[in-house]
């Protein structure tokens, strides 16, 4: 995480926004993953039904929160995972 960021400074900070679509039960708990890792990302919900989120992260912290999301994706898929 940048220093401006781990400061809470996001004046000026660039904001990335990303869509995923995971599982609908699975959306409070990412919410509560996320909110661990303070400053990561903000999760918020577009359809609850079709399991579709929108991340908004700092660019600073893009990669952390695709190193997380990479760990977590196979109990957040809506889509059969293969072995």
């Amino acid at each position: 995480m940048c220093s401006g960021c781990h400061q809470g400074e996001l004046a000026g900070i660039r904001m990335i926004s990303l869509y995923c679509t995971i599982r609908p039960a699975r959306i409070v708990w990412l919410r509560h993953i996320l909110e661990g890792y303070d400053g990561l990302a903000m999760l918020s919900t577009v359809s609850a039904e079709k399991g579709l989120i929108r991340l908004q992260t700092p660019s600073c912290s893009y990669m952390d929160l695709m190193l997380l999301m990479e760990s977590l994706a196979p109990g957040l898929s809506p889509y059969p995972v293969r072995s």
